[in-house]
């Protein structure tokens, strides 16, 4: 049995031994020498090692809150877990390690991102819907039509800051008693449009932008055009807020054909001529087919500008069938990629696609098309999400807790040990061996459990030590009880642990329930807490009652002891 005893207690130091490894090399290596390590060096290590957690190494926190505004109970708590396992999916492919993602209350999710390095790229992607859909842009004819409308309806509508003006609107068109409104305002003698289809085409393909625009009266939109092609019109980039608040009018609103939506290009596009200028595309209200059908989407070089990425998509059965039959009805006609409501691309259908891929353009930096991919894959978001909260631990705060931390648990492992030295002599020697051991223990199921390690963790790591001293503490005085009957140092080293054990099991299962408790229904830090008190009190029970023990049999096995030095 005592074969047993020395082999358990070998393997579990090597074990331990062996697991922190990765954690010594990587936090004892320079800033430098980690700079030069691979992707797949660093995986390694941040898969094998002890991670920090938010209040130790930096990172951000939020507080987002979903928008449930006409949801019953039933329909916020499906929204609300919909968005937590969405957010879970985007952050772990994010690459964020020991992230924390949690419910807190009916409408608010926390968000915890240690060691985050780019705080605005992680809201972007949490934060985005990623709406994916696929709808048909209107021809040039039905656009021309609809500018001429436009033009016609918009007659003396002006635009004042952030507001539209109409006043000039309604005293044209007040009609003196006895006479009859004219039927078109913007009409010529003949009783043709002032915007002839011919005259679009017409339209100086780059004007130059640095002069800014002056609105012609008998035409109060058309008058920010640049040019027009393919079902889009192009608009000088500084008059977008313009253009939008005068779509946004009723007149405007009420010439739009029924089943056609305006969208502009996600990008904003240099003109030869000088300046930017962005499409605005005509396109079918309701889309063809939406990101649900979609189930993977990956980035590829442009092969057209190898600079910039694609991002590479598949659709599931249904999905492509009804690509397959959008594609093939609309050969020579252009479909728009849709994203949250933005055209991302509009490509024209040269034949049909049958197998369900295809792919998004819009020159994507690495970091774009990595962050689209990623929100693509992992879906879109049942609802709109606000950002309530945002706090970001810097990495300096973060060392300043790690440096105290670290430093209180060395004063008090060391205060702990001097008194086990000076009061236990020899036997104290074996506790202090005994409490190395447990955090070694501790650390090392730290490590096999990817857990990160935080201030409460520390904390945990503290209270662990002084679990172990007072299991050591009652065995050493129980001995002390047994040698004072004047038994033998074997026989009192026997009955001493024999006696403690029940007082020892007593006392570490009640704080064990308690911890359990604490990790059960504990969120963040106090689960982190309860963690490394769990497994502190195991590891202490472990060197407490087996290790020490078996160095005591090991002693007076091969000497004849007549006193003990405890």
């Amino acid at each position: 049995m005592k074969k047993w005893k020395y082999l358990f207690i070998i393997v579990v130091i090597l074990w331990a031994g062996y697991t922190l490894i990765p954690t010594v090399k990587y936090y004892t290596m320079s800033e430098e020498a980690r700079d030069t390590l691979s992707v797949e060096e660093k995986d390694k290590y941040v898969d094998s090692m002890i991670k920090l957690g938010l209040d130790l190494q930096g990172g951000m926190h939020l507080v987002l809150e979903i928008d449930d505004t006409g949801l019953d109970d039933a329909a916020r708590k499906d929204a609300i877990d919909r968005t937590l396992k969405i957010l879970r999916n985007r952050v772990d492919q994010f690459g964020v390690a020991e992230p924390v993602i949690q419910k807190q209350g009916k409408r608010r999710i926390i968000v915890q991102l240690p060691g985050l390095q780019d705080p605005v790229r992680a809201k972007a992607l949490i934060g985005r819907t990623a709406l994916l859909e696929f709808k048909l842009v209107r021809d040039q004819e039905e656009l021309v039509n609809v500018l001429n409308d436009l033009d016609r309806v918009l007659e003396g509508v002006t635009v004042v800051g952030t507001r539209v003006d109409t006043t000039a609107q309604q005293a044209d068109t007040e009609t003196p008693e006895g006479e009859q409104p004219p039927t078109d305002v913007a009409a010529n003698e003949q009783g043709t449009p002032t915007l002839l289809d011919s005259l679009l085409p017409a339209l100086p393909a780059t004007r130059d932008l640095e002069v800014p625009l002056s609105v012609s009266d008998d035409r109060p939109f058309t008058s920010y055009l640049v040019t027009a092609f393919g079902g889009a019109a192009v608009m000088d980039e500084r008059q977008k807020q313009t253009v939008d608040l005068l779509l946004n009018t009723s007149q405007a609103k009420a010439v739009l054909p029924r089943g056609s939506v305006f969208l502009w290009h996600s990008v904003a596009q240099p003109l030869q001529g000088g300046g930017l200028g962005r499409l605005l595309y005509l396109v079918e209200k309701e889309p063809t087919l939406s990101g649900a059908s979609l189930v993977n989407a990956t980035t590829r070089p442009d092969p057209d500008d190898p600079s910039s990425l694609n991002i590479s998509f598949t659709l599931d059965r249904r999905g492509a069938l009804v690509f397959s039959r959008f594609t093939g009805e609309n050969i020579g006609r252009r479909i728009a990629i849709v994203l949250d409501g933005q055209v991302h691309s509009a490509p024209v259908v040269q034949s049909k696609i049958p197998g369900g891929e295809g792919r998004i353009t819009g020159g994507f930096t690495d970091e774009e098309a990595n962050d689209l991919a990623i929100v693509l894959r992992a879906g879109a978001l049942p609802v709109r999400i606000d950002i309530k909260e945002e706090r970001t631990v810097g990495p300096t705060l973060g060392q300043d807790s790690i440096t105290l931390g670290v430093r209180a648990a060395i004063y008090g492992f060391i205060t702990v040990l001097l008194f086990m030295l000076i009061y236990y002599r020899f036997s104290g020697l074996l506790a202090c061996g005994a409490l190395v051991l447990n955090l070694v223990i501790v650390l090392a199921v730290l490590a096999q459990l990817h857990a990160a390690l935080t201030l409460p963790g520390i904390a945990g790591l503290i209270l662990t030590i002084g679990i172990a001293v007072d299991a050591n503490v009652l065995i050493f005085e129980r001995i002390r009880e047994e040698l004072a009957k004047a038994k033998t140092v074997r026989s009192a080293i026997d009955s001493g642990y024999d006696r403690a054990f029940t007082t020892i099991l007593d006392a570490n299962l009640t704080t064990l329930i308690t911890a359990l408790v604490l990790w059960q229904f504990g969120t963040g830090p106090i689960k982190g807490f309860a963690t490394v008190l769990i497994w502190g009190i195991a590891a202490s029970m472990f060197t407490a009652l087996m290790c020490t023990r078996v160095v005591y049999e090991l002693i007076t096995s091969r000497w004849s002891l007549r006193k003990l030095s405890i």
